[in-house]
């Protein structure tokens, strides 16, 4: 028996890191794993790539999700 959370686990951790795309980009602080925050108008180079790099990750766990349910 499965619980039904595990089948959209991947949509959920999707959906987060696109809202942490989101936030950051209007915010202008992105979140940096040992650094903490990354100010867009003091690191503009590292800020954009953080974003990016959430951005893919949230596409990728989100096309995981599709391809898992359409099997």
């Amino acid at each position: 028996m499965t619980i039904p959370l595990d089948r959209r686990f991947p949509l959920l951790i999707g959906i987060i890191l696109l809202l942490i795309v989101l936030a950051s980009t209007l915010t202008g602080e992105t979140l940096e794993g040992r650094h903490g925050f990354v100010d867009r108008s003091k690191e503009p180079k590292r800020f954009w790539w953080n974003v990016v790099i959430y951005f893919l990750g949230g596409l990728f766990f989100i096309g995981l999700y599709i391809a898992k349910i359409s099997n």
